[in-house]
């Protein structure tokens, strides 16, 4: 589980169905999710709207989520192992960290990089984006099958 800043003496926890986070408004400028942790890919596998293989193919946009710039990817799909991407062009967006002063992506963006990955994603109002900051994206070398059936 992630850890809280509070600037507040009161902290209100909702959970938030879905999204495999809950949401920890903290007073002041910036709302806190509380990640949930996968023990093993196939967790992540099993509770993922949609998974894939495939890799970045460059930046396309930003959108905005829980108050944070997250960056939207085009995506060339290798496979499609769960879910349904549906017709044309893949644009998934990579989750930004919270609690983190406004900066969405402290150690790099997950989904900026050139390698075959496996993407484990879920379907929000405004489009797809990765599960959650930490466990949304798994590097997968070439030759390699997923670890997860």
């Amino acid at each position: 589980m992630g850890k809280v800043t509070s600037l507040a003496t009161a902290v209100l926890v909702a959970g938030v169905l879905g999204t495999g986070c809950d949401l920890i408004p903290v007073s002041g400028a910036e709302t806190c999710v509380d990640w949930v942790w996968f023990e093993t890919p196939q967790a992540q596998y099993d509770n993922a709207t949609m998974v894939l293989i495939g890799s970045s193919v460059g930046e396309v946009g930003e959108t905005s989520i829980y108050g944070y710039e997250a960056t939207t990817h085009l995506i060339e799909v290798e496979r499609v192992l769960k879910g349904d991407p549906g017709d044309g062009r893949l644009s998934i967006s990579s989750t930004p960290q919270t609690c983190t002063g406004g900066e969405s992506y402290p150690e790099g963006d997950p989904l900026q990089t050139d390698q075959r990955v496996i993407i484990f994603a879920t379907q929000r109002d405004n489009g797809w984006f990765t599960m959650t900051p930490a466990q949304g994206v798994l590097p997968l070398p070439p030759g390699k099958e997923p670890p997860f059936r």
